[in-house]
Protein backbone atom coordinates (compact mmCIF):
# COMPACT_ATOMS: atom_id res chain seq x y z
CA UNK A 1 0.00 0.00 0.00
CA UNK A 2 2.64 2.58 0.93
CA UNK A 3 4.66 1.57 -2.31
CA UNK A 4 1.41 2.31 -4.33
CA UNK A 5 0.99 5.51 -2.57
CA UNK A 6 4.92 7.24 -2.94
CA UNK A 7 4.30 5.93 -6.75
CA UNK A 8 0.55 7.98 -6.77
CA UNK A 9 2.20 11.01 -5.66
CA UNK A 10 5.40 11.05 -7.78
CA UNK A 11 3.45 10.26 -10.81
CA UNK A 12 1.32 13.69 -10.01
CA UNK A 13 2.56 16.67 -12.47
CA UNK A 14 5.28 19.03 -11.10
CA UNK A 15 2.98 21.65 -10.13
CA UNK A 16 1.09 19.62 -7.80
CA UNK A 17 4.41 17.39 -6.69
CA UNK A 18 5.56 21.32 -5.34
CA UNK A 19 2.19 21.92 -3.67
CA UNK A 20 2.33 18.34 -1.73
CA UNK A 21 6.27 18.91 -0.28
CA UNK A 22 5.62 22.54 0.38
CA UNK A 23 2.15 21.67 2.62
CA UNK A 24 4.25 18.74 4.09
CA UNK A 25 6.62 21.02 5.61
CA UNK A 26 3.97 24.28 6.77
CA UNK A 27 2.20 21.52 8.23
CA UNK A 28 5.33 19.74 9.51
CA UNK A 29 5.71 23.19 10.77
CA UNK A 30 2.33 23.10 12.81
CA UNK A 31 4.11 22.43 16.28
CA UNK A 32 3.39 26.17 18.62
CA UNK A 33 -0.43 26.08 18.48
CA UNK A 34 -0.98 22.81 20.17
CA UNK A 35 1.15 23.62 23.00
CA UNK A 36 -0.02 27.39 23.11
CA UNK A 37 -2.44 26.26 25.89
CA UNK A 38 0.24 24.58 27.58
CA UNK A 39 2.70 27.45 27.12
CA UNK A 40 0.61 30.32 28.46
CA UNK A 41 0.05 27.93 31.84
CA UNK A 42 3.65 28.14 31.97
CA UNK A 43 3.96 31.97 31.77
CA UNK A 44 1.87 32.11 35.03
CA UNK A 45 0.72 35.35 34.05
CA UNK A 46 -3.07 34.39 32.53
CA UNK A 47 -6.10 33.30 33.85
CA UNK A 48 -7.63 30.52 32.33
CA UNK A 49 -10.34 33.02 30.86
CA UNK A 50 -7.60 34.79 29.12
CA UNK A 51 -5.90 31.53 27.89
CA UNK A 52 -9.50 30.47 26.44
CA UNK A 53 -10.08 33.66 24.73
CA UNK A 54 -6.05 33.77 23.31
CA UNK A 55 -6.84 30.56 22.12
CA UNK A 56 -10.01 30.84 20.39
CA UNK A 57 -8.56 33.82 18.84
CA UNK A 58 -6.99 31.53 16.36
CA UNK A 59 -10.19 30.01 15.29
CA UNK A 60 -12.03 33.29 14.37
CA UNK A 61 -8.79 34.33 12.30
CA UNK A 62 -8.59 31.15 9.94
CA UNK A 63 -12.66 31.29 10.06
CA UNK A 64 -12.35 35.09 8.85
CA UNK A 65 -9.53 33.66 6.52
CA UNK A 66 -11.82 31.30 4.80
CA UNK A 67 -14.45 33.53 4.47
CA UNK A 68 -12.70 35.74 2.27
CA UNK A 69 -10.84 33.69 0.52
CA UNK A 70 -12.60 34.68 -2.40
CA UNK A 71 -11.78 38.17 -2.26
CA UNK A 72 -7.90 37.47 -2.00
CA UNK A 73 -7.66 35.57 -5.25
CA UNK A 74 -9.66 37.92 -7.27
CA UNK A 75 -7.04 40.55 -5.71
CA UNK A 76 -3.73 38.72 -6.20
CA UNK A 77 -2.83 34.90 -7.65
CA UNK A 78 -3.20 31.66 -5.54
CA UNK A 79 0.50 30.97 -5.41
CA UNK A 80 0.63 34.72 -3.95
CA UNK A 81 -1.87 34.00 -1.31
CA UNK A 82 0.08 30.42 -0.41
CA UNK A 83 3.29 32.74 -0.04
CA UNK A 84 1.99 35.67 1.68
CA UNK A 85 0.43 33.53 4.50
CA UNK A 86 3.33 31.47 5.02
CA UNK A 87 5.64 34.49 5.42
CA UNK A 88 3.03 36.48 7.35
CA UNK A 89 2.20 32.82 9.35
CA UNK A 90 6.02 33.01 10.82
CA UNK A 91 6.28 36.48 11.43
CA UNK A 92 3.28 36.10 14.19
CA UNK A 93 5.02 33.00 15.64
CA UNK A 94 7.76 34.70 15.99
CA UNK A 95 6.39 37.54 17.66
CA UNK A 96 4.10 35.70 19.74
CA UNK A 97 6.46 35.13 22.70
CA UNK A 98 7.45 38.52 23.10
CA UNK A 99 3.90 39.67 24.06
CA UNK A 100 3.57 40.06 27.49
CA UNK A 101 -0.43 41.28 27.71
CA UNK A 102 -3.46 39.14 27.05
CA UNK A 103 -4.89 41.64 24.39
CA UNK A 104 -1.81 41.63 22.72
CA UNK A 105 -1.64 37.87 22.47
CA UNK A 106 -5.24 38.09 21.38
CA UNK A 107 -4.63 40.27 18.57
CA UNK A 108 -1.65 37.60 17.54
CA UNK A 109 -3.15 34.68 17.70
CA UNK A 110 -6.11 36.22 15.70
CA UNK A 111 -4.00 37.41 12.77
CA UNK A 112 -1.91 33.72 13.10
CA UNK A 113 -4.71 32.12 12.54
CA UNK A 114 -5.50 34.31 9.43
CA UNK A 115 -2.28 34.09 7.95
CA UNK A 116 -2.16 30.31 8.77
CA UNK A 117 -5.03 29.19 7.05
CA UNK A 118 -5.09 31.52 4.21
CA UNK A 119 -3.14 29.33 2.54
CA UNK A 120 -5.15 26.26 2.57
CA UNK A 121 -8.69 27.44 0.32
CA UNK A 122 -5.39 28.77 -2.49
CA UNK A 123 -4.09 25.62 -2.34
CA UNK A 124 -7.33 23.59 -3.01
CA UNK A 125 -7.61 26.20 -6.16
CA UNK A 126 -4.36 25.43 -7.27
CA UNK A 127 -5.14 21.57 -6.65
CA UNK A 128 -8.26 22.60 -8.91
CA UNK A 129 -6.00 24.07 -11.39
CA UNK A 130 -3.20 21.93 -12.24
CA UNK A 131 -5.43 18.62 -12.00
CA UNK A 132 -7.10 16.56 -14.45
CA UNK A 133 -10.74 16.33 -13.94
CA UNK A 134 -10.03 12.55 -14.14
CA UNK A 135 -7.52 12.66 -11.50
CA UNK A 136 -8.88 15.23 -8.92
CA UNK A 137 -10.28 13.00 -6.37
CA UNK A 138 -6.22 11.36 -6.03
CA UNK A 139 -4.51 14.41 -6.13
CA UNK A 140 -6.81 16.14 -3.29
CA UNK A 141 -6.24 12.91 -1.67
CA UNK A 142 -2.85 13.58 -2.17
CA UNK A 143 -3.05 16.89 -0.68
CA UNK A 144 -4.49 15.13 2.55
CA UNK A 145 -1.79 13.21 2.62
CA UNK A 146 0.84 15.92 3.39
CA UNK A 147 -1.53 17.33 5.67
CA UNK A 148 -1.94 14.63 8.13
CA UNK A 149 1.53 13.83 7.91
CA UNK A 150 2.79 16.89 8.52
CA UNK A 151 0.30 17.34 11.46
CA UNK A 152 1.70 14.03 12.51
CA UNK A 153 5.18 14.92 12.73
CA UNK A 154 4.63 18.68 13.69
CA UNK A 155 3.17 17.88 17.16
CA UNK A 156 5.05 14.79 17.81
CA UNK A 157 8.06 16.84 17.24
CA UNK A 158 6.90 20.04 19.35
CA UNK A 159 6.31 17.53 22.05
CA UNK A 160 9.89 16.79 22.31
CA UNK A 161 10.45 20.75 21.84
CA UNK A 162 8.66 22.00 24.63
CA UNK A 163 10.02 20.04 26.83
CA UNK A 164 13.64 21.07 25.76
CA UNK A 165 12.78 24.47 25.27
CA UNK A 166 9.28 26.03 25.28
CA UNK A 167 9.89 29.75 23.88
CA UNK A 168 11.77 27.91 21.03
CA UNK A 169 9.50 26.21 19.93
CA UNK A 170 7.86 29.00 18.25
CA UNK A 171 10.98 29.95 16.48
CA UNK A 172 11.53 26.18 15.07
CA UNK A 173 7.80 26.43 13.85
CA UNK A 174 8.59 29.50 12.10
CA UNK A 175 11.89 28.55 10.35
CA UNK A 176 9.69 25.09 8.99
CA UNK A 177 7.25 27.62 7.90
CA UNK A 178 9.61 29.90 6.06
CA UNK A 179 11.15 26.35 4.41
CA UNK A 180 7.84 26.12 3.04
CA UNK A 181 8.17 29.65 1.85
CA UNK A 182 11.39 29.62 0.09
CA UNK A 183 10.67 25.99 -1.45
CA UNK A 184 7.37 27.36 -3.55
CA UNK A 185 9.24 30.67 -4.28
CA UNK A 186 12.45 28.57 -5.64
CA UNK A 187 10.09 26.08 -7.22
CA UNK A 188 7.58 29.13 -9.11
CA UNK A 189 8.57 28.89 -13.17
CA UNK A 190 8.47 31.97 -14.83
CA UNK A 191 5.38 30.47 -16.81
CA UNK A 192 3.39 29.68 -13.75
CA UNK A 193 3.97 32.83 -12.70
CA UNK A 194 2.50 34.47 -15.62
CA UNK A 195 -0.23 31.67 -16.08
CA UNK A 196 -1.45 32.86 -12.41
CA UNK A 197 -2.18 36.60 -13.38
CA UNK A 198 -5.54 34.90 -15.71
CA UNK A 199 -6.48 32.45 -12.82
CA UNK A 200 -9.84 34.18 -12.04
CA UNK A 201 -10.70 32.26 -8.82
CA UNK A 202 -11.78 34.90 -6.49
CA UNK A 203 -15.36 35.84 -8.51
CA UNK A 204 -18.44 36.69 -5.99
CA UNK A 205 -20.67 34.98 -7.69
CA UNK A 206 -21.09 31.97 -10.35
CA UNK A 207 -22.10 32.81 -13.27
CA UNK A 208 -25.05 31.04 -13.58
CA UNK A 209 -28.13 30.65 -11.09
CA UNK A 210 -27.64 26.25 -10.82
CA UNK A 211 -23.99 27.38 -10.36
CA UNK A 212 -25.20 29.11 -6.70
CA UNK A 213 -27.42 26.66 -5.73
CA UNK A 214 -25.65 23.67 -6.49
CA UNK A 215 -22.95 24.46 -4.24
CA UNK A 216 -24.90 26.08 -1.61
CA UNK A 217 -26.88 22.59 -1.19
CA UNK A 218 -23.65 20.59 -0.87
CA UNK A 219 -22.47 23.36 1.45
CA UNK A 220 -25.22 22.42 3.51
CA UNK A 221 -25.11 18.98 3.04
CA UNK A 222 -21.19 18.66 4.13
CA UNK A 223 -21.85 20.85 7.73
CA UNK A 224 -22.88 17.45 9.42
CA UNK A 225 -19.62 15.96 8.20
CA UNK A 226 -18.05 19.16 9.66
CA UNK A 227 -19.03 18.53 12.72
CA UNK A 228 -19.14 15.04 13.11
CA UNK A 229 -15.21 14.88 12.08
CA UNK A 230 -14.85 17.54 14.51
CA UNK A 231 -15.41 15.31 17.20
CA UNK A 232 -13.07 13.15 17.61
CA UNK A 233 -9.96 15.63 18.43
CA UNK A 234 -11.89 17.68 20.39
CA UNK A 235 -14.23 14.79 22.59
CA UNK A 236 -12.72 11.94 22.06
CA UNK A 237 -9.95 11.47 24.27
CA UNK A 238 -12.32 12.83 27.22
CA UNK A 239 -14.95 10.27 26.52
CA UNK A 240 -12.98 7.05 26.10
CA UNK A 241 -10.34 7.71 29.66
CA UNK A 242 -12.99 9.69 31.92
CA UNK A 243 -17.12 8.46 30.32
CA UNK A 244 -16.44 5.02 29.45
CA UNK A 245 -13.34 4.47 32.24
CA UNK A 246 -10.53 2.99 30.04
CA UNK A 247 -7.21 3.68 30.34
CA UNK A 248 -5.69 6.28 28.55
CA UNK A 249 -3.96 4.09 26.10
CA UNK A 250 -6.91 3.37 24.31
CA UNK A 251 -7.75 7.24 23.43
CA UNK A 252 -3.91 6.60 22.08
CA UNK A 253 -4.72 3.56 20.35
CA UNK A 254 -7.94 4.93 18.32
CA UNK A 255 -5.85 8.17 17.31
CA UNK A 256 -3.27 5.55 15.84
CA UNK A 257 -5.37 3.58 13.98
CA UNK A 258 -7.14 6.63 12.73
CA UNK A 259 -3.86 8.01 11.67
CA UNK A 260 -2.35 4.97 9.92
CA UNK A 261 -4.96 3.81 7.74
CA UNK A 262 -5.42 7.43 6.49
CA UNK A 263 -1.88 7.37 5.23
CA UNK A 264 -1.33 3.96 4.27
CA UNK A 265 -5.05 3.25 2.59
CA UNK A 266 -6.02 6.98 1.60
CA UNK A 267 -4.56 7.52 -1.28
CA UNK A 268 -4.72 4.03 -2.90
CA UNK A 269 -8.61 3.42 -1.91
CA UNK A 270 -9.16 6.78 -3.86
CA UNK A 271 -6.95 5.74 -7.10
CA UNK A 272 -9.40 2.82 -6.84
CA UNK A 273 -12.59 4.64 -6.59
CA UNK A 274 -11.73 7.19 -9.64
CA UNK A 275 -14.26 6.05 -11.35
CA UNK A 276 -17.06 6.10 -8.80
CA UNK A 277 -19.58 8.92 -9.36
CA UNK A 278 -20.02 11.53 -7.06
CA UNK A 279 -23.40 10.55 -5.89
CA UNK A 280 -22.12 6.98 -4.85
CA UNK A 281 -19.08 8.47 -3.47
CA UNK A 282 -20.68 10.40 -0.96
CA UNK A 283 -23.52 7.54 -0.25
CA UNK A 284 -20.91 5.14 0.69
CA UNK A 285 -19.12 7.71 2.85
CA UNK A 286 -21.87 9.51 4.49
CA UNK A 287 -23.45 5.64 5.48
CA UNK A 288 -20.25 4.32 6.82
CA UNK A 289 -19.67 7.85 8.44
CA UNK A 290 -22.81 7.73 9.92
CA UNK A 291 -23.13 3.93 11.57
CA UNK A 292 -19.61 4.53 12.74
CA UNK A 293 -20.39 7.52 14.91
CA UNK A 294 -23.67 5.73 16.20
CA UNK A 295 -21.58 2.75 16.69
CA UNK A 296 -18.92 4.90 19.19
CA UNK A 297 -21.86 5.95 21.25
CA UNK A 298 -22.84 2.78 21.79
CA UNK A 299 -19.59 0.97 22.52
CA UNK A 300 -18.29 0.91 26.01
CA UNK A 301 -14.82 -0.92 25.59
CA UNK A 302 -11.60 -0.77 23.56
CA UNK A 303 -12.00 -3.31 21.01
CA UNK A 304 -15.90 -1.80 20.28
CA UNK A 305 -14.34 1.86 20.18
CA UNK A 306 -11.34 0.50 17.38
CA UNK A 307 -13.62 -0.88 15.39
CA UNK A 308 -16.07 2.21 15.25
CA UNK A 309 -12.74 4.20 14.68
CA UNK A 310 -12.15 1.58 11.87
CA UNK A 311 -16.12 2.60 10.21
CA UNK A 312 -15.97 6.02 10.77
CA UNK A 313 -11.70 6.45 9.27
CA UNK A 314 -13.12 4.67 6.19
CA UNK A 315 -15.68 6.67 5.81
CA UNK A 316 -13.11 10.01 6.22
CA UNK A 317 -10.70 8.78 3.32
CA UNK A 318 -13.34 8.32 0.97
CA UNK A 319 -15.99 11.33 2.22
CA UNK A 320 -13.57 14.17 2.39
CA UNK A 321 -11.91 13.92 -1.32
CA UNK A 322 -15.17 12.98 -2.42
CA UNK A 323 -16.30 16.68 -1.53
CA UNK A 324 -13.40 18.78 -2.48
CA UNK A 325 -13.99 17.07 -5.44
CA UNK A 326 -17.82 17.58 -6.35
CA UNK A 327 -17.14 21.24 -4.99
CA UNK A 328 -14.71 21.74 -7.60
CA UNK A 329 -16.86 20.32 -10.05
CA UNK A 330 -19.85 22.18 -9.13
CA UNK A 331 -17.57 25.54 -9.19
CA UNK A 332 -17.04 27.62 -12.62
CA UNK A 333 -13.30 28.76 -13.17
CA UNK A 334 -14.77 32.24 -11.30
CA UNK A 335 -15.55 31.15 -8.25
CA UNK A 336 -13.48 28.30 -7.29
CA UNK A 337 -11.55 30.16 -4.40
CA UNK A 338 -14.86 31.47 -2.94
CA UNK A 339 -16.19 28.07 -2.59
CA UNK A 340 -13.24 26.66 -1.29
CA UNK A 341 -12.63 29.26 1.42
CA UNK A 342 -16.57 28.31 2.32
CA UNK A 343 -16.24 24.74 2.56
CA UNK A 344 -12.51 25.38 4.55
CA UNK A 345 -14.95 27.60 6.78
CA UNK A 346 -17.18 24.79 7.11
CA UNK A 347 -14.40 22.96 8.37
CA UNK A 348 -13.66 25.46 11.20
CA UNK A 349 -17.14 25.94 12.12
CA UNK A 350 -17.32 22.51 13.04
CA UNK A 351 -14.10 22.94 15.04
CA UNK A 352 -15.50 25.97 16.46
CA UNK A 353 -19.16 24.60 17.86
CA UNK A 354 -18.96 21.25 18.67
CA UNK A 355 -16.92 21.45 22.00
CA UNK A 356 -19.85 23.60 22.98
CA UNK A 357 -22.93 21.60 21.42
CA UNK A 358 -20.87 18.40 23.07
CA UNK A 359 -21.16 20.10 26.51
CA UNK A 360 -24.45 20.80 26.33
CA UNK A 361 -25.54 17.18 25.13
CA UNK A 362 -23.19 15.56 27.21
CA UNK A 363 -24.50 17.91 30.53
CA UNK A 364 -28.63 16.80 29.51
CA UNK A 365 -28.69 13.40 27.31
CA UNK A 366 -25.51 11.60 28.30
CA UNK A 367 -21.67 11.18 27.37
CA UNK A 368 -22.81 8.77 24.65
CA UNK A 369 -25.51 11.82 23.06
CA UNK A 370 -23.09 13.67 20.83
CA UNK A 371 -21.80 10.50 18.81
CA UNK A 372 -26.01 9.67 18.56
CA UNK A 373 -26.48 13.27 17.55
CA UNK A 374 -23.63 13.32 14.76
CA UNK A 375 -24.44 9.45 13.55
CA UNK A 376 -27.91 11.05 12.97
CA UNK A 377 -27.26 14.50 11.34
CA UNK A 378 -24.86 13.00 8.99
CA UNK A 379 -27.92 10.06 8.34
CA UNK A 380 -30.31 12.65 7.22
CA UNK A 381 -27.52 14.52 5.29
CA UNK A 382 -27.23 11.22 3.32
CA UNK A 383 -31.03 10.81 2.94
CA UNK A 384 -31.50 14.35 1.42
CA UNK A 385 -28.81 13.82 -1.08
CA UNK A 386 -30.69 10.58 -2.60
CA UNK A 387 -33.68 13.10 -2.24
CA UNK A 388 -31.89 15.75 -4.35
CA UNK A 389 -29.48 14.37 -6.39
CA UNK A 390 -32.41 14.59 -9.68
CA UNK A 391 -33.12 17.61 -8.97
CA UNK A 392 -30.30 20.05 -12.08
CA UNK A 393 -30.62 22.89 -9.80
CA UNK A 394 -29.69 21.51 -6.54
CA UNK A 395 -27.23 18.22 -7.94
CA UNK A 396 -24.74 17.87 -10.69
CA UNK A 397 -25.79 14.99 -12.57
CA UNK A 398 -23.97 12.25 -13.79
CA UNK A 399 -24.15 12.64 -17.28
CA UNK A 400 -23.37 16.83 -17.07
CA UNK A 401 -19.97 15.46 -15.44
CA UNK A 402 -19.22 12.96 -18.18
CA UNK A 403 -19.54 15.41 -20.93
CA UNK A 404 -17.65 18.37 -18.88
CA UNK A 405 -14.05 19.26 -21.05
CA UNK A 406 -11.57 18.43 -19.38
CA UNK A 407 -9.19 22.04 -18.25
CA UNK A 408 -6.10 22.42 -20.02
CA UNK A 409 -3.27 22.89 -17.41
CA UNK A 410 -1.38 26.28 -17.54
CA UNK A 411 2.14 25.88 -19.56
CA UNK A 412 5.56 26.33 -18.31
CA UNK A 413 4.44 23.91 -15.49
Amino acid sequence: MLTGTVRTVRGLGPELRILFVTTLLFRSGTMAFPFLAAYLIEQDGYSSRQIGAIVAAYGVGALIADLGAGAMLRLAPARTVMIGGLVGNAVLVVALPFAHSAALLVAGTFLWGFFYEAFTPAAYAETVRYARDGDRKVAFSCNRLAINLGMGIGPALGGLFFAWWPAGLFLINAVLVLAAAGFLMARTSGGARAGERHSGHGGWKAESTRGETRFWSIFVLALPIHLAYALPPTFLSAYVIHERGLNSLWAGAIFFVNATAIVLFEVPLNTAMREVSHFRSLLIGYALAGSGFALMGMSDSGPALIGATALWTAAEMIVFPALLYYVSEVSDASTTGRNMGLYSAGVNVGLIAVPQLSLLLTTGHGASSPWFAVGAAVGVAMLLIVLIRRNSYLWLTEPEVQNVPLPTPPTGS
